[in-house]
């Protein structure tokens, strides 16, 4: 996993795990007022040297998105880390599941059809339109096609149906109904299954929103507040 900071000595950590194929480019327009700024991202391996770093902060605020969810899951779960807030976008832990994620047939065949042109497609589709996307091209991830190719191939090779989940108390659930890549269905079934069976958890707060899969194009922060998106 990598790992790009942007530090400005301040005490609370906004730490975000992004998704699939994904840098620190495309969001790097979103503010992050009172928060020096951890960006994760490449899930080929989840090994960090990051965690020291993250301890030295007295609060941190994670926001994760797409395959982020499953990541941020996997990395933090066990960690004693002072997290206020967890906020989970367009995305579950299950992020390979016919029910609650994406289908493993449609993950795994952008797995076997990659190529420039059909990564350029998913990314239009991420966007939800032409225009979006064409909004989207000066911030594009600066990643080989091999290197994305060897995550999916990473995230392929979990088995998300005996995978434990719930190792993060997620405060909301952010869903994105005009979402064309994580169906808002799975995501819907997954959260709200999560909120009903577990006690804990019943504070969770599911948010459904008129967004695509990538939802920062039009937003100010990272859905810190309820303003975050720009009229």
């Amino acid at each position: 996993m990598q790992t790009v900071w942007k530090v400005n000595g301040n005490s609370k950590l906004l730490l975000f795990f992004s998704g699939w194929a994904m840098d620190e480019n495309p969001t790097a327009h979103l503010k992050h007022e009172g928060f020096d700024l951890c960006t994760c991202f490449d899930y080929t391996n989840l090994e960090t040297l990051a965690i020291e770093q993250w301890r030295n902060y007295s609060e941190i605020v994670l926001v994760a998105w797409s395959t982020g969810v499953w990541a941020a899951e996997q990395v933090l779960g066990k960690l004693n880390l002072p997290i206020s807030q967890a906020i989970a976008i367009n995305g579950t832990p299950t992020t390979v599941h016919d029910e609650t994620g994406i289908p493993r047939a449609i993950f795994q065949g952008t797995y076997d059809n990659l190529t420039a042109q059909s990564m350029q497609k998913f990314l239009r589709r991420m966007f939800g339109s032409a225009t979006a996307y064409n909004a989207f091209v000066s911030s594009i991830p600066q990643r080989t096609l091999e290197n994305q190719k060897a995550e999916l191939a990473s995230v392929l090779s979990v088995d998300f149906d005996t995978l434990e989940t719930g190792l993060i108390k997620w405060d909301k659930a952010i869903i994105g109904i005009e979402d064309a890549i994580f169906p808002p269905q799975n995501q819907m079934r997954y959260w709200f299954s999560r909120r009903d069976a577990v006690h804990c958890v019943s504070t969770l707060q599911i948010i459904k929103l008129p967004i695509p899969h990538f939802p920062f194009l039009n937003c100010t922060d990272f859905f810190l507040n309820q303003n975050s998106i720009k009229d």
